[in-house]
């Protein structure tokens, strides 16, 4: 039988465990209403023990990020069956664990700054500048997790689609903006339950915060719609090869493919097909020549290194005239250390290839400008944001999420509804096995094909160069605001 220390030990692990848990199912989920709320509350709960948020960290990379176990089998690369499941277990036990040290190293500042008194017995106005400064350094820290190359998926995106209208004030405050926010509700949670289980007045502070957070999802559901037309029709052309068979197919398979594709966008007159990321093989070339303006996935030899890139074709073009290379690649899965190449291709299928230019503006000439996301580049907002901001009149996305889950294309249409609200542009989506689309300019989902079929679809996405305040400015009032809270922390406490 367990002694009440012992079931009061347990608990101290429990509770942690559960809120990563929680956070981790609601990211990209509509458990968010439910779930986050709840696991962010938990996160403030035991804040003051170190080891709670260690593994409320391990357990919300652990469940978010599980789709990575999905890398196994990697026998197709020349690893056996037992190497492969030990590669993938190590790479998802390692994010996880990259992820507890990142929330147990923001739980020290939270002690070094809150715990030091009893937070129940604050003053108003010193706890809100201790909070608002504590929430502001982890929405930096997801900010700053999103331009390394690691595929992170925080609480920035977590609220699509579990509450579209309190997103889309993300239009003013970006995805930053939505975490800080996140863990401000969390601790109004939090601070509300503690004051009423010490029977202290808490009703005014529940009443006022119920009324931000009112507030906040009606400001958050206003817009101004955009005028929609159907002057350009685009065909996508989902190819459903997984990449485990890639390797088995010749071009002439692919051309033959292409040319259906193309037949079909003529027919229904399109200007313009679309195919995702790695369609087709290194310079590959046409004999018959391009019927139609094309935008297709594949790669290119430039200055004997491999690049991924999305190519453009005119009209009679026999091989790409444009490109844009992909920037941000998968540690591993695409940028490989020299070590692996002694016993394998690594983790990815071409053998490893290059990063090219870091902008994602593109303007192929036969479209209007392009703001380009290939694969999980559509997890920064900040390159997204300048391409706009360079001209770019719509998001396209390319990107080949196979052999992963739906759990993974779902995470992935999150973070792309969320780059349509953040700047307020269309996202055209085309995917290997899906998800292949079209997002209006409000993160609403206007058509999507089927997952894991072989699709040629005609969507009319709208060229728009309206900005909004965050394409226009960033996350310089987020950084602004770090600034002017931690300047009035450290004043406060010297005083």
């Amino acid at each position: 039988m367990l002694i009440p220390n012992q079931i009061k030990s347990l608990r101290q692990y429990f509770y942690p465990c559960l809120g990563g848990i929680l956070g981790g199912i609601s990211v990209s989920n509509h458990f968010w209403l439910i779930f986050m709320p709840i696991s962010l509350f938990i996160l403030w709960e035991g804040n003051e023990r170190k080891i709670a948020n260690f593994w409320w960290g391990f357990f919300f990379v652990l469940i978010s990020h599980s789709w990575l176990y999905d890398l196994h089998p990697l026998t197709w690369l020349g690893f056996s069956w037992f190497a492969s499941l030990i590669i993938a277990i190590s790479i998802l036990l390692f994010c996880a664990f990259c992820g507890g040290l990142l929330v147990y190293f923001w739980g020290l500042l939270v002690e070094m700054i809150l715990w030091k008194e009893d937070v129940f017995k604050m003053k108003i106005m010193p706890l809100t500048i201790k909070v608002f400064f504590l929430s502001l350094t982890w929405g930096i820290g997801e900010l700053i997790l999103s331009q390394t190359p690691f595929f992170w998926i925080g609480l920035g995106e977590s609220l699509v689609p579990g509450d579209i209208y309190l997103a889309g004030l993300a239009r003013f405050i970006g995805a930053s903006g939505l975490c800080v926010l996140q863990i401000l509700i969390g601790f109004w949670i939090f601070y509300s339950h503690g004051r009423w289980k010490r029977k202290l007045p808490f009703k005014k502070i529940f009443i006022f915060g119920l009324l931000i957070i009112v507030f906040l999802h009606l400001f958050g559901a206003l817009k101004n719609p955009i005028k929609r037309n159907s002057e350009f029709p685009v065909a996508i052309w989902q190819t459903n090869i997984p990449t485990r068979e890639k390797l088995k197919i010749d071009d002439e398979f692919i051309k033959e493919k292409q040319s259906i594709a193309q037949e079909y966008a003529l027919a229904n007159q399109a200007k313009l097909l679309v195919a995702p990321e790695g369609t087709f093989s290194n310079n590959l070339y046409l004999s018959k020549g391009i019927k139609i303006n094309t935008l297709a996935g594949g790669f290119r030899n430039y200055d004997n290194e491999l690049r991924s890139s999305l190519l453009g074709f005119q009209i009679g073009d026999k091989s790409f005239t444009s490109f844009i290379d992909k920037n941000r690649l998968v540690p591993l899965g695409e940028k490989i250390p020299r070590f692996l190449n002694s016993f394998s291709r690594g983790l990815s299928a071409v053998g490893g290839i290059q990063p090219g230019s870091d902008s994602r503006f593109f303007d192929p000439k036969f479209t209007p400008p392009l703001a380009v996301a290939i694969c999980y580049e559509i997890s920064d907002g900040v390159k997204i944001r300048k391409a706009i901001n360079s001209g770019a009149k719509l998001i396209i996305t390319a990107a080949n999420l196979d052999p992963y889950p739906i759990k993974l294309y779902d995470q992935f249409l999150s973070l792309a509804r969320l780059r349509s609200i953040e700047n307020k542009k269309d996202n055209l989506l085309v995917s290997n096995t899906g998800p292949s689309g079209l997002v209006q300019d409000d993160g609403k989902i206007i058509q999507m094909l089927n997952l894991n079929v072989e699709q040629n679809k005609i969507v009319f996405p709208n060229f728009s160069s309206e900005k909004t305040f965050f394409t226009k400015f960033g996350d310089k009032p987020i950084l602004f605001l770090f600034i002017i809270f931690m300047g009035l922390n450290i004043f406060w406490k010297i005083n």
